[in-house]
């Protein structure tokens, strides 16, 4: 009536679609829900360090942050841009799913040793894809995938399920998956970060818009 129009619309869908973060009680029973981060956690300087020279698997280990530049320093927000956000773009989700360059315990644990303040990545989780046993069961297809190729069976390379996850959360490290955007345009720089939250209660985690400034 009177010429007037608006747009409402109602969402359902997942908490972890799309670049997200994951809140402590997504992975530690009885942890802070995405209500309860510290907003001051979400927010600081950082680097997006370049690992786009990085191959299908590679195995993300504490040499590769050492060997990161720009440097890592403590207190940071870190986003490792490997190249794969490509694979979404391009609409080959297989590709960006289960091929992407993962982090291993090493990694996450010199993260929690220089006590940086977020990790950030363009990757489906913040754990090596094949990190999820029994993979004979929970995702047959990739575990025939890496067995036919790399001829190692990834339950007993990767036996314990997303260990990267629980250790960068317990220390409070906020874990945020599926970066992208325009990351290629601010690679290799130094420059504030933020990832902020809406402020769901009970949420176990919830889309971000991740931004450098």
């Amino acid at each position: 009536p009177g010429g007037a129009s608006k747009r409402a619309t109602i969402y359902h869908g997942s908490l972890h679609h799309g670049t997200h973060i994951d809140a402590p009680i997504h992975c530690i029973d009885g942890g802070p829900t995405l209500d309860k981060i510290p907003l001051e956690k979400c927010y600081g300087t950082g680097v997006i360090v370049d690992f786009r020279h990085m191959k299908k698997w590679h195995r993300i280990t504490a040499e590769d942050f050492e060997n990161a530049t720009p440097k890592i320093e403590p207190g940071d927000f870190v986003v490792c841009n490997t190249g794969w956000h490509k694979w979404w773009k391009e609409k080959k989700e297989h590709v960006f799913f289960n091929h992407y360059p993962g982090l291993v315990e090493s990694g996450a644990q010199l993260l929690v040793n220089e006590k940086i303040k977020a990790i950030a990545g363009d990757w489906a989780a913040t754990d090596h894809p094949v990190a999820h046993p029994p993979l004979q069961k929970t995702m047959p297809w990739l575990y025939d995938e890496y067995m036919n190729e790399t001829g190692e069976d990834p339950d007993k390379a990767f036996p314990v399920y997303e260990p990267c996850h629980t250790m960068l959360l317990k220390a409070g490290i906020n874990t945020v998956e599926a970066a992208g955007g325009e990351i290629d345009m601010v690679t290799g720089k130094r420059c504030t970060l933020a990832a902020f939250p809406f402020k769901l209660q009970e949420g176990d985690g919830g889309m971000v818009r991740l931004v450098a400034i």
